[in-house]
C-alpha cells in the first residue's frame, strides 16, 4: 500500500509538472478507481489537460467521458468535439463511437454518409466492431459485396456476430428480412432481460457443455451486445503512450 501510495503521488507529481502522459494516466486514475476515489471532474481536468497537447487517448477518453450521464461533466457538444478531433488524429475507437452517434441520431443530426465515414476509417484501421458494423450497414442497403467484404474481415479478427452472418451468407435472400430477424431477437431479449430477475450469486445452477453451445448460438442469434461491450473487449490498458 505504501509503495502503491508512493507511485501514485510521484504519478501525479509528473502530470503536475505537464507531462501529458502522466496526466492522462491520472485522469484515468480518478475515472477508474480504485487506487484514487473516483472524481469525474478531476478526471476531466487531468484528461483536458492532456488532450490539449494532442495527447489521442486523452482526447478519446475526454469525448467519452463528456458523454456520460454523469451530470457533472456531462457536455454532449463537447463530447462529439473530442471525439473528432481524436478521430482525426488517428484515433479509431472515436471514428467508431462517431460513426455509431452519426447513425443513432440521438445526440447528434442523423447522417448516414458521415456514420459510413467515420465507420470506414475505423474499419480502414482494424478495428472489428467498426467492420462489423459496416457489413451490416451495407447488408441493409443490398450491397451484398462490400456487406461481405467488412463481415469477413471482421471474422477473421474473431468477431463470433460477423461469422453469424457469413455461415448463413446463402441464406440472406433478401438481406433485410436476416436484419429484421435479429433486431426483432435483439428486441425480445431486452423485453425478456428487464422482466427477469436479478442474477443470482455464481456458483448455483451447473449447465452442460451441449446446453452451454445451445445458449451461446441462441445469444449470438440475438445479435449486438450491449453498446459499450467494444470498449469492454478492448480493455482500458494503463500503459504510457
Amino acid at each position: 500500500m505504501a509503495d502503491r501510495d508512493e507511485a501514485t503521488a510521484q504519478l501525479i507529481g509528473i502530470a503536475e509538472s505537464g507531462n501529458p502522459d502522466a496526466q492522462y494516466l491520472t485522469g484515468r486514475l480518478y475515472q477508474d478507481g480504485p487506487v484514487l476515489i473516483p472524481d469525474s471532474v478531476e478526471a476531466q481536468y487531468w484528461f483536458d489537460q492532456s488532450a490539449q497537447q494532442g495527447h489521442v487517448p486523452a482526447q478519446y477518453a475526454l469525448g467519452q467521458l463528456y458523454l456520460t450521464d454523469d451530470p457533472e461533466v456531462h457536455d454532449t457538444n463537447l463530447g462529439i468535439q473530442w471525439l473528432e478531433y481524436a478521430a482525426h488524429n488517428g484515433s479509431d475507437r472515436a471514428a467508431y463511437r462517431l460513426g455509431k452517434e452519426y447513425l443513432k441520431g440521438k445526440i447528434v443530426g442523423q447522417n448516414t454518409d458521415k456514420a459510413v465515414e467515420h465507420l470506414t476509417q475505423s474499419a480502414e484501421a482494424g478495428n472489428q466492431y467498426a467492420q462489423y458494423a459496416l457489413g451490416k450497414l451495407y447488408l441493409d442497403r443490398q450491397d451484398r459485396e462490400q456487406a461481405h467484404y467488412w463481415f469477413t474481415q471482421s471474422a477473421a479478427q474473431g468477431n463470433e456476430y460477423a461469422q453469424f452472418f457469413l455461415d448463413r451468407w446463402d441464406n440472406l435472400k433478401p438481406p433485410t428480412v436476416m436484419l429484421s430477424v435479429t433486431r426483432l431477437l435483439h428486441h425480445m431479449s431486452r423485453i425478456f432481460q428487464d422482466q427477469a430477475p436479478a442474477p443470482s450469486v455464481p456458483g448455483g445452477v451447473r449447465i452442460d457443455r451441449k446446453r452451454l453451445q445451445q445458449l451461446r448460438e441462441k445469444k449470438i442469434a440475438m445479435g449486438h451486445k450491449p453498446d459499450d461491450h467494444e470498449e469492454q473487449s478492448q480493455g482500458q490498458s494503463m500503459t504510457m503512450g
